[in-house]
């Protein structure tokens, strides 16, 4: 994950080759010393444009991401400490959104706004926005009536302050665990979005969208395939097995 996070941090420094550079004479070519993984359908440096993936990779699960966490903190914190009549509104409403296939409602959001992968990662954050809300919320409920909140009320402190001051540090614990699950999930959203033309853009390097143009050539080169969805199944696993660690750190 480190060296994921320096290729996106630093892509210049690691990239052999411009990911835009186009050289039609070399087309398809295999690992060579001049291109380590190979060439793309126009002649394309597969390994820079893996490299310069990333950045967009990990940008995208960072927005899908701050958007869940921006809608499903205060979702959930409302639910939770707010009144039952409150609960109830804002929960069903999860229920709602939570009935609709996850994938179904990104293509259709991110149709609606436009393809870009802002907007891809936008919709994204939205689907997983109620899961973030129901998970803080069940947090937040065994707090309403503890000690801590109790004296809180006693000295006359605003609700608003009690909720983010004193309840929400307590009840985070298990929704940043969530998020490493969601970050996994993210990586290979953004790259199916990708590949489906709705998140980064051509000529822009993106695993998914690589992959879908590569996945025409498989039988000719199918490192351009491969490699993608490879890096993509890594990043996911790194950050599937440092959510754990945090968990096993918080939660056990």
């Amino acid at each position: 994950m480190g060296i994921l996070l320096l290729l996106a941090i630093f892509p210049s420094l690691f990239s052999p080759d411009s990911p835009l550079t186009q050289n039609i004479s070399v087309r398809l070519h295999g690992p060579s010393t001049s291109h380590l993984l190979g060439t793309d359908v126009v002649g394309r440096d597969v390994l820079s444009r893996v490299i310069w993936g990333a950045r967009d990779a990990l940008s995208g699960v960072a927005i899908a991401l701050a958007g869940a966490i921006v809608l499903g903190v205060p979702w959930g914190l409302v639910a939770g400490y707010g009144n039952t009549i409150v609960d109830e509104v804002v929960m069903r409403i999860a229920d709602a959104i939570l009935s609709i296939p996850g994938i179904v409602l990104a293509l259709a959001i991110t149709g609606v706004l436009g393809p870009s992968l802002r907007n891809a990662m936008l919709s994204v954050g939205f689907v997983f926005a109620p899961i973030i809300a129901r998970l803080m919320r069940s947090a937040v409920l065994p707090m309403r009536n503890a000690e801590f909140v109790m004296v809180a009320r006693s000295l006359g402190l605003n609700p608003i302050h009690i909720s983010i001051r004193h309840v929400l540090p307590n009840a985070f614990a298990p929704v940043l665990v969530q998020l490493f699950g969601l970050a996994s999930l993210s990586f290979i959203i953004e790259a199916a979005l990708a590949f489906l033309g709705l998140g980064v853009q051509p000529p822009n390097a993106a695993w998914g969208a690589d992959m879908a143009q590569a996945y025409a050539n498989f039988t000719s080169a199918p490192l351009n395939t491969v490699t993608p969805g490879v890096v993509v199944t890594i990043a996911a696993f790194c950050v599937s097995v440092i959510g754990d660690g945090v968990r096993n750190r918080l939660l056990v």
